[in-house]
């Protein structure tokens, strides 16, 4: 039996009263199977979601969303150019 995490949706809202993720750029680390990242992936402009966990990404990259890059790396290997993302997001990743 599969557990539905937050099924009320307290914790997107939460995040969404410090954050817009509305045609924003954003990178999260420690994207999972992109439990939260389904969550807000259609409001943003483009999302690069990483985790160390290959399996967990390959379950994100599924979903197959136009505007969502998953990588299957830590957050030591992340390589981006300055200013690219508008948001950092790293949840539930200690």
């Amino acid at each position: 039996m599969a557990i539905d995490e937050d099924p009320e949706g307290h914790e997107i809202r939460a995040l969404e009263a410090v954050v817009s993720f509305a045609a924003r750029r954003v990178l999260e680390i420690g994207c999972g199977d992109g439990r939260l990242t389904l969550r807000y992936a259609r409001k943003a402009a483009w999302v690069i979601a990483v985790d160390p966990d290959e399996a967990a990404v390959a379950e994100l990259a599924a979903e197959r969303l136009p505007n969502v890059e998953t990588h299957a790396i830590g957050a030591d290997d992340i390589d981006l150019a300055p200013h690219s993302v508008d948001v950092v997001l790293f949840a539930w990743s200690l």
